[in-house]
């Protein structure tokens, strides 16, 4: 017959188990405690879990809708030390910045937070924009390509394409959002924060032929885009601004599209 006492030391055995199983949680009250308990963190993750729980840290500390880079590429050395806080840029406003989303929390809980955030910004995000979304099909891209210019001294990347606007407002800025294949990249690139404007605004009916540089991609990366040929560049119309510089869209639609890829990988989708 089980006894009132063995009773007890089995729910004492369960529970000093389930604390000895207990996944390791981040402790930011400092950089170098932060740093440890990360590596603490990933020691025990799969490389599915590690990627997420990266790509969660790295919306923290960069924003909702941000890029790793004018191209979602970077160097893995560089992602890992963005990740860790180790040689950015104020890496203690940054962690003062994920303090309160980290604090205590598991790997799972951290990556399930900011999913939650994601689709609490989408849903925000989405709801600003409204029905002015569909207006954005009057600006027309087309013939878009990309290259390297070398003729500048910094050596950057470069789409070319011609736009229709098709509304009934000129326009003085347009931002774009894209993905760039080519054959010697693995993956699709996505261009986004890129943002154009007219020297006198393109006025309803009328065509342009447009050069606008990418963004400076890390040289990694630029080393990487420099040598692709046979690029297939994929761009549309994010956001435009009338003639007095007023936003068409309270949210450009590549952030929110950023947000929403971010969402679905941390889903697991």
């Amino acid at each position: 017959m089980v006894t009132v006492r063995a009773l007890v030391l089995a729910v004492l055995g369960c529970l000093m188990l389930a604390a000895c199983e207990r996944a390791p949680t981040f402790d930011a009250s400092s950089l170098p405690a932060y740093q440890k308990s990360l590596s603490d963190i990933e020691a025990r993750l799969g490389a599915g879990d590690r990627h997420r729980l990266q790509l969660a840290l790295l919306t923290l500390a960069a924003g909702d809708g941000a890029y790793y880079s004018a191209f979602a590429m970077a160097n893995p050395s560089a992602v890992d030390n963005a990740e860790a806080l180790d040689g950015v840029a104020y890496p203690l406003l940054l962690l003062d910045r994920m303090r309160p989303r980290i604090q205590g929390r598991t790997a799972a809980a951290v990556i399930r937070t900011v999913a939650d955030d994601l689709d609490y910004a989408i849903s925000r995000a989405e709801a600003q924009t409204g029905g002015a979304r569909k207006e954005l099909g009057a600006f027309v891209i087309e013939n878009a390509r990309f290259y390297w210019d070398r003729s500048r001294p910094s050596n950057q990347p470069t789409a070319q394409f011609s736009i229709f606007n098709g509304s009934r407002i000129p326009i003085s800025t347009i931002f774009l959002g894209g993905v760039l294949t080519a054959p010697g990249l693995k993956t699709p690139l996505a261009v986004g924060g890129v943002r154009y404007g007219f020297a006198r605004p393109l006025q309803p009916g009328a065509e342009q032929l447009v050069t606008v540089n990418l963004g400076a991609p890390s040289s990694w990366t630029a080393k990487q885009l420099e040598s692709i040929y046979n690029a297939d560049l994929a761009l549309k119309v994010a956001n435009v601004a009338d003639a007095s510089g007023k936003r068409l869209l309270a949210v450009n639609t590549d952030v929110i599209d950023t947000m929403r890829k971010k969402r679905d990988a941390l889903r697991g989708g």
